[in-house]
């Protein structure tokens, strides 16, 4: 889904990706999501609040800090020998940013959360990651950028959110919806699910609109309209009656939405 993206927003503001900075991006998100997945494993071990894709790296922790090991030496050398200057030093900071963060959360235990909200947090980190490849090889008219980062920085945002709500058993939904459990931004938006995926929607719709009538790239359009449908798509799994194990494979599939239209923007 990272790569996806990473060469959609490159290629609306037509920029020809290499394949190792794709490699580079999905390689690191990768790393990223199984160290968090084994570090909630072992924060919330008893707590009672994890959930089978915790089980699942629990209990495959050792094959997947093998094969973590691998895929990091693969990225250590595509940063050394395939990386540009530019994406390197604003990975490093970005890089530096997350670290940081998920330090405090997942080794500190300090309660950080109670202030950045671990949904925000990753749903920001992971849309700038994304955009960094496109970013660091634009000359000028960065600020082009921006709108659609922040629509997709928003989707990833209520991704964590969906996941969050759709996961938990039905007894435990509306507890969490009204115990500190949960952050407070959490527990609104998914009380209101449905105004939010809904705002979300419409802000995709008119930036749709907005980028057709400008003239702008065709691709840049695209990704404007794909995140309309992931938005809307939100919306109508958070009304099925799909299984937790569906809703979560869903939740993540939304987001490929790009494909619909990677024959338009190729």
């Amino acid at each position: 889904m990272a790569a996806l993206w990473a060469w959609g927003i490159a290629r609306a503001v037509n920029i020809e990706l290499p394949w190792s900075a794709l490699l580079l991006l999905a390689s690191g998100t990768w790393l990223v999501y199984v160290a968090d997945r084994i570090l909630d494993g072992l924060r919330f071990e008893s707590s009672g609040q994890l959930r089978e894709r915790h089980f699942f790296y629990a209990r495959h922790r050792g094959k997947a800090v093998a094969g973590g090991v691998v895929v990091c030496l693969v990225l250590l050398w595509l940063i050394a020998t395939r990386m540009n200057a530019t994406a390197r030093r604003e990975d490093t900071a970005l890089f530096a940013v997350a670290l940081a963060y998920f330090c405090l959360v997942h080794l500190c235990r300090l309660g950080i959360e109670r202030w950045f909200p671990k949904e925000a947090a990753v749903g920001a980190l992971f849309a700038l990651a994304v955009a960094v490849p496109a970013w660091s090889r634009l000359q000028g008219h960065r600020a082009a950028l921006i709108p659609v980062v922040t629509l997709f920085a928003l989707l990833c945002w209520l991704n964590c959110i969906a996941i969050e709500k759709w996961e938990r058993p039905p007894g435990e939904k509306s507890s969490v919806l009204t115990t500190g459990l949960a952050h407070a931004t959490t527990r609104w938006a998914q009380r209101h699910f449905f105004f939010v995926s809904s705002g979300i929607a419409l802000l995709a719709a008119v930036a749709c609109i907005r980028s057709d009538l400008s003239a702008a790239p065709v691709a840049m359009t695209a990704l404007y309209l794909a995140c309309t449908i992931s938005a809307a798509l939100f919306l109508a799994l958070d009304r099925s009656r799909l299984s937790s194990v569906q809703l979560r494979i869903a939740a993540d599939a939304i987001l490929l939405t790009p494909l619909l239209f990677a024959v338009v923007t190729h």
